[in-house]
């Protein structure tokens, strides 16, 4: 059994291999993917022939100025990703997380709404094929917009983007029965 990570920095600096001692894991996360670097990067992920491929991307597609997406679209692009991946490996099964909550700019610039459409984009029409883990309401503070203080990394305490280590163990408490249920079912 082989599980792909897929996504961004949020992605690449979670240990799945140390989380996940049931199956191989890959992680094809890269600090600073948006949706677009995603994309170009399933053929190396269909290589690695994964059993199921847990996706979380979009985050990036905000803060980036050169992108500056708005919500519905950076949902469009999360859904072509999962669309593509199905197409290309018919047989692995889909693993899709709601983007993570966010802080504020450190220029100021609050994109934490469009975080949520993008988000009740994904929701209102993911596929019914794939599985789904809502991250929103396990991370959201009780502002109901921000990353809630106890998983944000220290140096961060405006933009709260990054997770630290209990972030990375609430993700891991979530995710694990679903990857249990996900694998027990092939």
């Amino acid at each position: 059994m082989k599980i792909a990570f897929a996504g961004d920095s949020i992605t690449a600096s979670g240990n799945w291999a140390e989380a996940i001692d049931f199956a191989e894991v890959d992680n094809f996360a890269v600090s600073g993917d948006s949706t677009d670097a995603l994309f170009e990067m399933i053929p190396k992920i269909t290589q690695s022939k994964p059993d199921i491929v847990s996706v979380l991307i979009g985050t990036n597609d905000f803060g980036n100025t050169l992108l500056n997406r708005e919500g519905p679209d950076v949902g469009t692009r999360v859904l072509a990703i999962v669309e593509e991946l199905k197409q290309q490996l018919p047989k692995a099964k889909i693993l899709l997380h709601t983007i993570l909550p966010r802080g504020i700019e450190d220029s100021g610039v609050d994109l934490r709404n469009r975080v949520i459409e993008a988000n009740d984009y994904i929701k209102s029409n993911k596929p019914s094929d794939i599985e789904f883990i809502d991250l929103w309401a396990d991370f959201v503070a009780p502002d109901g917009l921000s990353l809630a203080d106890q998983y944000v990394m220290t140096d961060e305490p405006i933009l709260k983007l990054h997770l630290n280590e209990n972030g990375y163990q609430k993700w891991i408490t979530v995710l694990l029965p679903t990857l249990q249920r996900m694998i027990n079912a092939r």
